[in-house]
């Protein structure tokens, strides 16, 4: 019997395609007109390609002219530096960077003594391809140059499209991940293909879809991947089972197919039927759980009606979301058949989940109970068990035996072509929701004294964190799309990007930096691309024991670095429904850690692997907190983390840490308390006034109080170089284990304190920044300024174009700014609306007196505090303004005798007295010791102020 494959997976070629293919391009289009018609109606998506367009003439001719340049001059680095500045411009290439320029720095770095010869390919490999056939072998020849030299294949097509899609002229769309992703997903492309048959295929789909430009359809299908907006039900999809429904004629049982084109046709149709299913179940997801408060799991669809080789591909597809439970669960389901859509609450086969004398009794009892109960507007829908076209049917309001589903339909073509089909969907979703318990049989509350002492504290949690937030949502739709790249289809085409952005990324729970890891991913080559998705596939989907793959893998991993930590994330990733997303087995916040104060007792550590030890503790753990939040184990170990946590800010509930810090300032407690309401309110405050007014000290002293815990503080100090890498993260270059020289991501401080205060939220963690006005503000921050303001907000940062970031709100920021360097007029107008301005002035608020007390307190000299007093009284005058006063840090030491006071006044406050009245030797000797000492000291006299 033929082997199976998808209708596309065929060789790059200009040759016509077959009829097949364009029956099956002219059903793709009704669902690509869908998504157009979505986008169109999306505001934020059509100003940003507004945004992008407007630049993208200009880009177009830079890069042209970037190409001539290397035509002429064949200077390959001049080539990687100018096509890396061009990258970071604005405009519709903004995903080029900084994948793009890096991968062709490292390839530049990689032919030293030969850039000759690979400026000459790239000048061959970069004009614009006559036909598909060229533009295959250009690809192919610029894939085994970086091959040779060890260097991923994997930005070979968007960098050489992005060349060709720059002349206007041609039609060449940009292969992005996410539109290759996107078709990927939708079936319409074949995975198992080279990367230049991959571009040709993608190529003629776009250009097949859309219907001037091909770049129209790349942008959608990357507006696709990223928004997963719901567009509707195309009306090709019928026509789909249509054709799968007369092929399924021909299959015979346990013979299958007559004929190998046969069998082969049906897979393919069969897999776009799974990518049609699997659009609606993630566009649907998040809509559905809003519409019905429930927590749901999607289910993947099977390409085949039963088990085994011989059983027939399927004319039909469902999208469902399952409730928590076992196989006989109630689950959301739409069906769409080549009759009718359908979509309603479903409960299994006769007896799922409850095998055994009695099943089939205890499943007419629920059916019955179901139809005492059933909404008005909805109805049971028959289902066929067997291998059929027309699986599902209308059956009134009367139970006809077999699976439960209860629901709406539609015939066609009622539900089809229809944006607004979603508010019936919803509608009906709603309608069923409340025979969610009446299906399941059972009452899922919990009721043993430590559960009920749990939900307690479950409902301090939904309410104090809160949760769910946005934020909660984003990430369980982070682990969808990273698990599509990680099923057994998407390892064939393994995507280094996605399993990169896994490792680094936060979407799903941090795993740490893993700089092993990542150099050894940066200097993979195709073959040791190709051993590790092998070893993610057998990890994730072997055979054998979940303990013993993991096992396996951590004894001998596909790459260095591949640590424990990593591979429980993909395996949470992939099966949320048996894995915990906490990682680390010890730790503040690991397993152990969430079993103590959840009362869960593990086994010795000594007694079994690091495999078994993480599965019976995930175990263990989700058995603890399954009944609590059902099915959400995301929200689970959000709980737990909170409990934990919980515990340790009540510690010592008597202890007021603010009335400490102000009698330990000798500054007023209101003083104290209104700071921490201004940051409660902006999230970010500046201490600002004359150096030596103490406003770095009381700043660190003060994010003490707030946050007793040194691990949840950080302190960074800005000047004129600081940069928007160094405070929050950027490519950083390195040398390999080969010498040579490649780039990372490399966090800066605020990423850190942002990730730990996200793993954390129920706690405050506080930066301070010192001299905040030394550095260009607005370069520094870059994006991050929206987010000082808008904290329930996430951008995609420069270095994270595939993931989004934002500022947790328990993240707090405390900035100190000298005036006597740069006057607060002089601070960006958009900063200067983002944080509270606090002063901090010698001869009034909260620092007035406060040398006089410290004194006082200390048994120093109490006349030194009205001296300085008088001094700064003088220099307001003289100076015309407060921000270039004395201030009192410089007096607050202790043993401050004669010879002290004349060193610190000598050598610290004349010599700045004397940079602002340079040259005015007559007021200058004024300020010297002596003569403040006679003008201002215990046995001086007062005299008038000196001249302006």
């Amino acid at each position: 019997m033929a082997q199976p494959h998808t209708a596309h997976d065929q060789p790059a070629t200009t040759d016509q395609p077959s009829p097949e293919h364009r029956r099956d391009l002219e059903r793709w289009r009704t669902t690509y007109d869908l998504l157009a018609a979505a986008a169109r109606q999306d505001a934020t998506a059509q100003a940003r390609w507004a945004a992008e367009d407007r630049h993208g003439d200009e880009r177009c001719a830079e890069m042209r002219e970037i190409l001539q340049d290397l035509t002429l001059r064949r200077d390959v680095r001049a080539f990687a530096d100018a096509v890396a500045a061009w990258g970071g411009r604005p405009g519709p290439f903004a995903q080029f960077a900084p994948s793009g320029p890096a991968w062709l720095h490292q390839l530049v770095e990689a032919s030293a003594g030969h850039e000759r010869d690979l400026a000459d390919l790239f000048v061959a490999v970069c004009r614009t391809p006559d036909g598909d056939d060229e533009a295959a072998a250009l690809i192919r020849a610029l894939e085994d140059v970086a091959r040779t030299g060890g260097h991923t294949t994997t930005p070979v097509l968007p960098v050489l499209s992005v060349f060709w899609t720059t002349d206007r002229a041609a039609q060449w769309p940009v292969a992005w991940s996410p539109a290759v992703a996107s078709f990927l997903t939708l079936g319409w492309m074949g995975r198992h293909m080279t990367h230049a048959e991959r571009y040709i295929a993608f190529a003629q789909l776009c250009r097949g879809l859309a219907s001037h430009d091909p770049r129209e359809a790349e942008r959608l299908m990357v507006y696709l991947e990223a928004a997963g907006p719901f567009v509707g039900v195309g009306s090709g999809l019928p026509q789909t089972c249509d054709e799968a429904a007369e092929l399924m004629d021909e299959h015979q049982p346990m013979r299958g197919y007559p004929r190998a084109e046969s069998e082969a046709r049906a897979a393919g149709l069969a897999g776009q039927l799974r990518g049609a299913a699997t659009l609606l179940t993630r566009s649907l997801h998040r809509p559905l759980e809003q519409a019905t408060g429930l927590r749901l799991r999607e289910t993947n669809l099977q390409t085949r009606v039963g088990t085994g080789r011989d059983a027939p591909f399927r004319a039909d597809l469902h999208a469902t979301w399952s409730l928590p439970g076992d196989a006989g669960a109630p689950a959301l389901r739409l069906w769409v058949t080549r009759s009718g859509v359908a979509v309603g609450l479903h409960a299994g086969w006769p007896g799922a989940g409850h095998v055994g004398v009695g099943a089939e009794d205890r499943q007419a009892r629920i059916a019955a109970a179901v139809q005492r109960h059933l909404p008005p507007e909805v109805q049971f829908l028959a289902v066929d068990g067997a291998a059929t076209a027309d699986r599902v049917s209308p059956a009134g309001r009367s139970y006809p035996g077999g699976e439960i589903f209860v629901g709406r339909w539609w015939p066609h073509p009622e539900a089809l072509d229809r944006a607004d089909v979603a508010q019936d969907l919803l509608a009906t979703a709603r309608a069923v929701t409340p025979l969610v318990d009446v299906l399941a049989g059972h009452d899922p509350t919990p009721t043993g004294p430590a559960d009920l002492e749990l939900l307690a504290h479950l409902e301090q949690f939904r309410v104090g964190r809160p949760y769910p937030t946005e934020r909660d949502g984003w990430h369980e739709e982070q682990r969808r799309s990273l698990a599509a790249h990680l099923d057994p289809d998407g390892l064939d085409a393994f995507d280094l990007a996605s399993f990169r952005r896994l490792v680094t990324g936060r979407a799903y729970g941090a795993v740490g930096s893993h700089s092993v890891l990542q150099a050894a991913l940066a200097g993979l080559d195709a073959p040791g691309l190709d051993r590790l998705a092998g070893a993610l596939k057998t990890l994730l989907w072997g055979s054998g024991s979940d303990a013993e793959r993991i096992d396996a893998v951590l004894s001998d991993p596909p790459v260095p670095g591949l640590g424990e930590t990593v591979v429980m994330k993909l395996m949470a990733v992939v099966h949320p429904a048996r894995y915990l997303p906490v990682y680390p087995l010890g730790g503040a916040d690991g397993k152990v850690a969430l079993a103590r104060v959840l009362g869960v007792d593990l086994p010795e550590t000594s007694d079994t692997t690091r495999a078994r030890l993480h599965l019976t503790a995930s175990a263990r753990l989700r058995a603890r907190l399954e009944p609590l939040l059902p099915g959400d184990p995301w929200g689970q170990v959000q709980f737990a983390r909170w409990l934990l946590h919980r515990g340790e800010a009540v510690a010592d509930p008597d202890r007021d840490l603010i009335a400490e810090a102000a009698a330990d300032l000798l500054v007023d407690e209101d003083f104290l308390r209104e700071v921490h309401g201004l940051l409660e309110d902006k999230k970010q405050v500046v201490f600002y006034g004359p150096p030596g007014t103490g406003k770095t000290f009381l700043a660190q002293r003060f994010a003490a109080a707030l946050q007793p815990d040194s691990t949840k503080r950080a302190v960074v100090q800005f000047h004129p170089s600081t940069s928007y890498e160094d405070f929050f993260e950027g490519f950083r270059p390195r040398l390999d284990a080969q010498g040579q020289m490649v780039y990372e991501l490399r966090k800066g401080p605020l990423a850190l304190l942002a990730e730990a205060a996200e793993a954390d939220p129920t706690t405050p963690h506080v930066m301070v920044i010192d001299e905040i006005n030394r550095a260009n503000l607005p370069r520094v921050f870059g994006e991050l300024l929206y987010l000082l303001e808008y904290r329930s907000s996430s951008v995609l940062t420069s270095y994270r174009p595939d993931e989004g970031f934002e500022l947790p709100p328990n993240l707090l920021f405390i900035g100190t700014m000298n005036t006597a360097d740069r006057s607060i007029a002089l601070v960006d107008a958009a900063l200067r609306r983002r944080f509270h301005f606090v002063p901090f002035m010698p001869h009034e608020g909260p620092m007035e007196g406060l040398l006089l007390r410290w004194l006082s307190a200390h048994d120093g000299p109490v006349w030194v505090a009205e001296l300085v007093d008088r001094v700064n009284e003088e220099l307001r005058h003289a100076l015309r303004g407060p921000h270039l006063q004395i201030g009192h840090s410089h007096f607050m030491v202790d043993q401050l005798d004669d010879a002290a006071l004349q060193r610190i006044w000598n050598y610290s406050i004349y010599p700045f007295i004397e940079d602002q009245f340079y040259g005015r030797e007559d007021l200058l000797r004024t300020f010297t010791w002596a003569a403040v000492l006679e003008r201002h000291g215990p046995t001086g006299s007062t005299r008038p102020l000196p001249p302006a």
